[in-house]
């Protein structure tokens, strides 16, 4: 045990007169001294805190037995220990300390020296929350790449090749008036929370949402390549229009009884990328003739289609199954697009070749040939046209 009348004079005068906190605790952690520096920290008295266990000053009993894994049986294994951690004052404040130890009295007594590191911890957790915050206003990409210092806070762009997605829900506008501005808020929200999800599931960058329209680019700031680019943001792209399904069914049961469906463009190409706007005010987004042509071709796709340039149809058609669609003539091309429409994974479509899948306001048509026999189908799609026809 270390001793009052054990210290030598030089320590006994840095041990009571230092700025730094110091406890020496026992194998069993027990406290069996302490400096005034810490009890004033703390808010103990010098024999509240002597023979007691050192829980006492621990946020709880779980951090206690933390702290003695991570650092006391280190300090005891001669290994140097250093690190942040919260304690609790008197008054059951939490306080940081950065604590370090050494072994002392044959190593059968542990030295700890305590600096108060709360208002540096505070003001780091202050500045976290708000990062946080304000990282709700970027794409998590660009918000990571200006943190980690890879992106410069300046007016500057680059010439990238990207592959541009563009949608929106085909419907929408009609309806806004029809709705009170809080379900249509509900309803906007929802669908653009799980769009977004999907977009980071794939690693798009989220440009910006703009009404019920969205716009995502893969290849910057983080790139796998032309070709995995493009397959992600088709796939991404497909996935869209499935949950579209699903969210289309639960506003009708919400009463919203419009077909809302989305439409979805896709081209790749070369854009300028980068911060544009003013030395006070600036955007992270891709400008150019390609990301027009994406949007070019949204508004050309029909209700729920995806419909995609020659540029992204050469570089995902090994893998995606696609049908050539007629050319359209764009604004500021002076010739005409290929366009393609995606249908599915190439695997998936093999696998799902032999569904029928027709879907129409008031009408629908499903079925699966791997389970029903092909001429069952035909007798029974005979006998509803014979009726049709008698009732019409």
């Amino acid at each position: 045990m270390v001793k009052n009348n054990q210290l030598t004079s030089r320590f006994k005068q840095v041990f009571y007169n230092t700025g730094v906190g110091i406890m020496v605790v026992d194998k069993d952690r027990n406290l069996i001294e302490v400096n005034p520096k810490f009890c004033e920290t703390l808010g103990f008295t010098r024999e509240e805190l002597i023979g007691n266990s050192a829980e006492m000053i621990h946020i709880s009993s779980r951090t206690y037995k933390e702290f003695g894994e991570k650092a006391f049986n280190q300090v005891r294994n001669k290994k140097t220990v250093n690190l942040d951690w919260p304690f609790k004052r008197k008054n059951g404040k939490k306080i940081w300390f950065r604590i370090a130890g050494d072994p002392v009295a044959n190593e059968n007594e542990v030295l700890w020296t305590v600096v108060d590191i709360t208002q540096r911890i505070t003001a780091q957790e202050k500045l976290e929350q708000l990062a946080s915050k304000l990282s709700k206003y970027l794409s998590p990409q660009i918000y990571q790449s200006i943190f980690s210092g890879k992106k410069n806070v300046k007016i500057e762009a680059y010439r990238k090749k990207l592959t541009v997605f563009f949608s929106d829900i085909k419907g929408f506008t009609e309806i806004t008036d029809r709705l009170e501005p809080e379900v249509l808020s509900s309803l906007l929200n929802s669908y653009l929370n799980e769009m977004s999800k999907i977009a980071l599931k794939y690693g798009g960058t989220i440009d910006k949402f703009v009404g019920d329209a969205i716009l995502i680019f893969f290849g910057d700031p983080e790139t796998r390549g032309e070709k995995e680019d493009a397959k992600a943001c088709v796939l991404m792209a497909l996935e869209m229009r499935e949950r579209m399904k699903q969210l289309r069914k639960m506003w009708e049961d919400k009463g919203i009884s419009n077909p809302l469906e989305i439409r979805i463009g896709i081209n790749t190409g070369f854009c300028n990328v980068g911060n544009f706007g003013s030395e006070d005010r600036l955007d992270y987004t891709i400008i150019g003739g390609q990301v027009n042509l994406a949007s070019r071709l949204e508004s050309n796709a029909e209700i729920g289609q995806i419909l995609i340039s020659q540029e992204t149809y050469a570089l995902i058609k090994k893998e995606i199954y696609c049908e050539k669609k007629e050319e359209i003539n764009v604004k500021g091309i002076a010739y005409k697009i290929q366009t393609y429409q995606i249908l599915d994974v190439k695997e998936d479509f093999k696998r799902n070749k032999m569904l029928l899948d027709e879907e129409y306001d008031g009408f629908s048509l499903k079925v699966d040939f791997n389970i029903s026999k092909k001429e069952e189908v035909v007798a029974s799609l005979e006998k509803v046209l014979e009726n049709l026809q008698k009732d019409f």
